[in-house]
């Protein structure tokens, strides 16, 4: 009477195993929720960047989406714009915002760097701090949108400088 225990061992494969089309990725739990750090924190890293970049930031809480693990929440969120800045490249305001994150260790997998933005990425503990950092035509300054932002021929001064900091907790 073996049949009716190869039946269940077989029908328990196919039901494991659906329709052959499992993959390791749907048998993974989902990633763990984000939610941002303290109010009073956030408030203290946006008047810590605001120092460290030389112009106002603000802070507030945005959704977030970590792009690495594809885990969703809600962020410290801290914004600063300025023009008129003597700033020729991203990594110039990269490396100022850095500062802030001293005692972080660089994420290189939240890292990438182009003419016109640069991304960093900073971990400590169970903290996540994306740093973005870009820039468009500011005021009064026009490039052609049928090129490459690199290519627009402006002063720096002419650059609409944006830096986006987001802190999460998972």
């Amino acid at each position: 009477m073996r049949t009716p225990y190869r039946v269940c061992l077989i029908a328990a494969g196919v039901l494991a195993l659906g329709t052959g089309r499992m993959d390791w990725a749907s048998a993974q739990q989902p990633p763990a929720a984000m939610h941002p750090i303290p109010p009073a924190e956030c408030q203290t890293f946006a008047s810590q960047i605001q120092g460290a970049v030389g112009f106002a930031a603000k802070a507030s809480e945005d959704d977030y989406t970590d792009l690495i693990d594809g885990s969703e929440g809600r962020s410290c969120h801290i914004t600063a714009s300025a023009s008129d800045q003597a700033l020729a490249t991203p990594a110039e305001l990269v490396a100022k915002v850095a500062k802030v994150f001293a005692d972080w260790r660089d994420d290189p997998t939240r890292a990438a760097d182009g003419p016109s933005g640069s991304e960093k990425g900073y971990v400590k503990a169970n903290r996540i701090a994306a740093v973005d950092i870009s820039w468009e035509p500011g005021p009064g300054a026009t490039c052609s949108d049928k090129e490459p932002l690199a290519n627009c021929k402006i002063l720096p001064q002419q650059k609409l400088w944006n830096v986006t900091v987001d802190i999460v907790e998972k």
